[in-house]
């Protein structure tokens, strides 16, 4: 039995917020990690193992897609999350479509993969050209510099390979693109000879990429690091790599700030604790009281004495980053934290333009914030908030409503929350175990 599908578009929560949580929580894949991976399966002339898969929509949906080109995807019985994936027969001549990719930027990973097994790979624009052409033409310039043609098209993107395979190269990231450089990874894992990519993402799934393509013979030196050497494997025939999706780093990280914000004692498993060294350091700026087991792979939050002035929450500025720096899709949720906080704090986002959607959302229920530009944001705590209507404008943003709705005076709607069933495996039963009060209504 595969995932359940995708909740319904109009499905909505309702928090009541003020109870304290208490338990723990395991925290599975991430979907950072395991979208690429599963990609990657498709450029396999074999039958590949995946554990530890999170129960996501956006993975269901990338599967689906997966199956409509002949892949045969078997789930375990007895572990939702671990799936065998036979990708011997694929079919459709390097044609790729159906209505998820149209709905998810990351069908961009798709282009890989199946270049490198048929030789040509036409696609619609992924997320219905919501990518921008600029993001897509570094993943264009990659193929192009091993070996492919672009095929001109204003509703797909269409490549051919010259000789029918990648050949070995040397190509420099003109930014370090994380989608780009799995895709680059993919690419010159399966091409013939040596390449060298600089200027590499590094991030923790991009690693875990790595490992999965090391599994299939694939010989990568520099991981972790900005440059990468690759040899492409020799023999694609009937291999059987296998690899177990890392933990995700921002999902525990949400949990965290859950348990930091309603000033309760809960334990976070499954914890890469490498993963998240700039997110901790400003956590213990803010004197929030946490314990770190690197060795056992948990956080455990602790309660405050919140009468006491030496244990209050104080405003620390946080700049986001790539890998090891602070992570975007924590800085939505770590903004929740900081209303609560006593001072001006600001977040200097450089990653993304116009970021900030959520933040008049967070306005709604009683937050001080001020939007200095696009980049810039600055906020003013401590606030209490009252319970009202919000929408979660994106996966993270989503996240940061559930936060804010775990500290309100009364209850909170959160609408759109299929964009928080993306990245966020049953998060309602979750918060539930924990002690909070939510449910879902159509």
């Amino acid at each position: 039995m595969y995932f359940a599908m995708q909740a319904p578009l109009k499905e909505r929560f309702y928090i009541k917020g003020g109870k304290e949580l208490s338990g723990s929580i395991e925290i599975p894949g991430s979907k950072n990690a395991a979208l690429p991976i599963l990609a990657a399966t498709l450029a396999v002339n074999g039958i590949s193992r995946i554990t530890n898969i999170p129960d996501l929509s956006d993975t269901r949906g990338f599967m689906e897609i997966m199956k409509s080109i002949g892949a045969k995807i078997e789930q375990d019985a007895d572990n939702k999350r671990n799936f065998t994936i036979d990708a011997r027969n694929l079919t459709g001549g390097g044609n790729v479509s159906g209505s998820y990719i149209g709905k998810m930027r990351s069908s961009i990973m798709f282009l890989a993969p199946v270049l490198a097994r048929f030789g040509r790979v036409c696609i619609p624009f992924p997320g219905g050209c919501v990518l921008g052409k600029r993001s897509v033409n570094i993943h264009l310039n990659v193929f192009e510099a091993l070996g492919a043609t672009i095929i001109e098209s204003e509703t797909h993107i269409e490549l051919e390979l010259k000789n029918g395979e990648f050949i070995g190269n040397q190509f420099v990231m003109p930014e370090l693109s994380v989608t780009a450089t799995e895709n680059a990874l993919i690419a010159m894992a399966f091409a013939k000879g040596y390449s060298n990519l600089r200027l590499a993402a590094s991030e923790p799934h991009v690693q875990n990429l790595c490992e999965f393509l090391q599994s299939a013979g694939a010989q990568i030196s520099g991981i972790g690091s900005h440059a990468l050497e690759i040899k492409g494997i020799k023999n694609n025939e009937n291999i059987s790599p296998e690899i177990t999706v890392t933990s995700d780093y921002l999902q525990v990280g949400t949990y965290v700030l859950a348990g930091i914000l309603t000033n309760s004692e809960i334990t976070v498993h499954n914890a890469e604790i490498s993963h998240l060294d700039s997110f901790i350091e400003r956590l213990k700026q803010t004197g929030a009281k946490f314990e770190v087991n690197e060795k056992e792979k948990y956080i455990k939050t602790l309660k405050r004495d919140v009468i006491n002035i030496h244990e209050k929450l104080t405003a620390v500025n946080i700049q986001t980053g790539v890998f090891p720096k602070f992570a975007t899709d924590l800085h939505p949720q770590f903004a929740v934290l900081l209303t609560q906080c006593e001072g001006v704090s600001k977040i200097q986002e450089t990653l993304f333009e116009r970021k900030f959607a959520y933040l008049l959302e967070l306005e709604k229920m009683g937050a001080d914030v001020e939007i200095q530009n696009p980049h810039v944001f600055k906020v003013t705590g401590p606030t209490p908030f009252i319970g009202t209507t919000v929408a979660s404008q994106d996966i993270r943003a989503g996240a940061a409503m559930i936060l804010a709705a775990l500290i309100t005076d009364g209850i909170t709607e959160i609408t759109n929350i299929h964009y928080i069933h993306r990245g966020y495996e049953d998060i309602e039963g979750n918060l539930t175990k924990l002690g909070a009060e939510i449910k879902t209504v159509v």
